[in-house]
């Protein structure tokens, strides 16, 4: 496993859910990313082709000034961005990789902002959501010329990439489905996913107003008297049976789609959250588990309006709903229990009853 910097990829990933379950910062992720390369500086960044600016709202390593020049200049003339756009999404790469190198070291954005102003000579990144003109990125600009190593780190950010997506889908559910009231409320409660703290016997230590509505409802979840979580599936039990024993085990998230009491289906996602070594020898280790409704997360009235405007069946509503609540299509294959072809054909008979022709255009228009 690339380990440069004793930045471990198990370690990343427990950073990337505490920064979505606000146990930490993205602050804390970047700065623990950047220390993994020579001269590492960081950054999450929004990039919209349509427009000439660009937004990077989180950075380690940059100073303010590099930041402003890049978003005021530097990122209209960076060959980077343009091309990032046709590179698969969740696949981490290094520059050279997008833009060859002999091409980038005669650029202006090397010449005056990546060498000059920061020191540094290549990049490896990620695309973590795209749209049809726009694209969210994590980035990690580095003074290191090792093939080799860049391209490492490249494959630990691949690694990182879908842990990366559901963290974002929460924090976009959010500001979709809160309407822009639910800042001060808990992250999760505001977009309905359950979360449940355990700690080793698989005791719950708390769990937030969502957890206790599932728990008490048809959830594939139980609490028993005594304060102990079961969950239906063999598998995820084992899963989180493993994740919730002290230290020496590996953290690995688990994900997987359970069925409740009434036959719905519920993404269950299992991660143990990283605690001082001393913390966790004292008091255990905590396991968040995250529960979702896979396919009924739109509003009652967002689900009507597909409906009435668009001419939508419920079957297609739930197929939308599903893509509103980040599942892929092999996973809304198995939520509602048909064919991959079958979801398919439903999706493409949504995009042509709204008239969008993308995932990413029909989550747009649902959010609305």
């Amino acid at each position: 496993m690339f380990q440069p910097g004793n930045a471990k990829t198990d370690e990343l990933t427990d950073l990337v859910y505490g920064a979505a379950l606000g146990e930490c910062s993205w602050q804390d992720f970047l700065d623990r990313l950047a220390s993994a390369l020579p001269n590492g500086r960081s950054a999450l960044h929004y990039h919209d082709l349509a427009a000439p600016n660009s937004y990077v709202p989180t950075v380690s390593g940059f100073e303010a000034e590099d930041i402003e020049q890049f978003n005021a200049h530097f990122a209209a003339v960076n060959p980077w961005l343009p091309r990032a756009m046709f590179v698969a999404t969740g696949q981490g790469l290094v520059g050279e990789q997008i833009v060859p190198r002999g091409e980038l070291i005669r650029s202006e954005f090397y010449n005056d902002w990546l060498k000059r102003k920061t020191g540094c000579e290549t990049s490896v990144g990620v695309t973590i959501i795209r749209s049809a003109t726009r694209t969210f990125m994590l980035s990690t600009c580095t003074s290191s010329t090792d093939a080799d190593l860049n391209q490492q780190a490249a494959e630990q950010y691949t690694a990182l990439a879908p842990h990366l997506k559901r963290a974002f889908d929460l924090l976009r559910k959010r500001d979709g489905m809160a309407g822009g009231h639910g800042e001060s409320r808990d992250l999760l409660d505001s977009v309905g996913v359950g979360v449940i703290y355990v700690t080793d016997n698989l005791r719950v230590r708390s769990m937030n107003r969502s957890a206790e509505r599932m728990v008490s409802g048809d959830a594939p979840v139980r609490v028993s008297p005594g304060g102990r979580v079961a969950l239906r599936g063999a598998d995820t039990a084992a899963a989180l049976e493993l994740l919730s024993l002290r230290i020496g085990t590996k953290s690995e998230p688990h994900v997987s789609l359970l069925r409740g009491s009434d036959g719905a289906a519920y993404r269950i996602t299992l991660v143990r959250l990283r605690s001082d070594v001393f913390v966790e020898l004292l008091n255990g280790p905590t396991v968040a588990i995250l529960i979702e409704p896979a396919t009924s997360l739109l509003p009652e009235e967002r689900r009507e309006h597909l409906k009435d405007m668009h001419g939508l069946t419920p079957a297609e509503v739930r197929i939308a709903s599903g893509l509103a609540a980040g599942l892929s299509l092999r996973e809304m294959a198995q939520a509602n229990g048909v064919s991959y072809e079958t979801i398919r054909t439903q999706l493409k008979s949504i995009y042509n009853k709204t008239e969008v022709n993308s995932q990413a255009a029909l989550v747009s228009l649902l959010m609305r």
